[in-house]
């Protein structure tokens, strides 16, 4: 695949997350879909989630952007758990506006990403957690590159059930294949 399949038509980008996006993540954590999925705990508020954006601002290890579609704010994606000694950084993705999801932004979204940790963090190897249920993400996140490296059973619970977590990875020499 070339970089352009992953790539919608120039019309995304990543900017550093901010307090400007506060809003709007604070919106899109209350719709129980994106909360069920990123298994958030706690009743969402602004004030936290503007404390989340400041103490991420605040940590090397951590590198936020909000996913642009024409310069709109649409979605989020984390490179978080940065760890300079293993080169390695745990990844999370969300589209929030309801009406985007499935066009293929948080694919881009993650594509982008993934240059930045390849690119100009210079890291080994991005990981992340997904519920087995979510099918369309694992689907995008194995065009990306990413392999299933293990199953954590019963690791994450939705709708009051306790279901099965895939841990996936990808390196930078297999996402380097995809260019």
């Amino acid at each position: 695949m070339t970089p352009n399949s992953f790539v919608l038509k120039n019309t995304v980008s990543l900017a550093p997350l901010s307090a400007d996006h506060a809003d709007n993540m604070y919106r899109w954590v209350c719709d129980p879909l994106v909360r069920e999925n990123l298994g958030i705990r706690r009743e969402p508020s602004l004030e936290r989630t503007h404390a989340w954006i400041d103490q991420a601002l605040q940590d090397d290890s951590v590198c936020a952007f909000a996913i642009l579609n024409n310069g709109v704010h649409v979605g989020n994606v984390i490179l978080n758990r940065i760890d300079r000694y293993l080169s390695t950084a745990r990844l999370s993705v969300y589209v929030g506006e309801e009406n985007m999801r499935g066009s293929g932004l948080g694919r881009t979204g993650i594509y982008l990403a993934l240059r930045e940790a390849f690119d100009t963090l210079k890291l080994h190897k991005v990981w992340l957690t997904v519920h087995n249920r979510n099918t369309a993400a694992i689907h995008a996140y194995q065009r990306l590159g990413f392999q299933i490296e293990g199953v954590l059973r019963d690791e994450f619970i939705l709708h009051d059930e306790r279901i099965a977590a895939l841990y996936m990875g990808v390196l930078e020499e297999d996402f380097r294949q995809l260019n």
